[in-house]
């Protein structure tokens, strides 16, 4: 299994979900597995919640800015 992140940024591209997402306040789902998600930029992660790295992604449906572990993302189609 890859890797995507190097500790230290989330490469820019796109990504499919692995894992659903739930919106934290309002504990609903906001973006279900399969879902595509992007990164624009290589984006630092902006938090780490128990030595896990958080990266802020679009969700490509809603928009909306979700935070994703690299263990909830994969590459696109294979692509690097």
């Amino acid at each position: 299994e890859e890797v995507i992140g190097f500790g230290e940024v989330l490469p820019k591209g796109e990504y499919v979900l692995v894992a659903d997402i739930l919106n934290k306040e309002e504990e609903e789902l906001t973006a279900k597995k399969g879902d595509k998600v992007i990164a624009y930029e290589d984006e630092p992660p902006v938090d780490t919640i128990l030595g896990v790295e958080i990266f802020p992604v679009i969700h490509m449906k809603s928009q909306e800015k979700i935070y994703v572990s690299l263990e909830d993302i994969k590459w696109q189609n294979g692509q690097r």
